[in-house]
């Protein structure tokens, strides 16, 4: 069996006493890395501002499952908070 990772490590801890609502965000998680992991249908790679729109969208399902709160305490920043994971300025594709 794999070790948990980090992240899995820390929403153990945040929410140790709601075990339910653990394994509901890890079950999300699950559906999340699958549908992150999905070619999108261009030949030409996407620009980063819809990679950052993209990741945004997939943020909002943990965030509507924890509420502000424990949203904050598991991911580590505000939940709504604009979370760039692709720099444009170094991600040289025309937009």
């Amino acid at each position: 069996m794999q070790e948990p990772d980090d992240f899995t490590k820390h929403a153990r801890e945040v929410l140790a006493d709601e075990p339910e609502l653990l394994n509901r965000l890890l079950a999300l998680r699950g559906e999340v890395q699958m549908f992150a992991a999905q070619r999108m249908p261009t030949s030409a790679p996407p620009p980063a501002n819809l990679l950052n729109a993209r990741n945004q969208h997939l943020l909002e399902e943990p965030g509507r499952l924890l509420g502000d709160e424990k949203f904050e305490k598991v991911f580590g920043f505000k939940r709504g908070e604009q979370i760039n994971l692709v720099d444009p300025s170094l991600y040289n594709i025309d937009e």
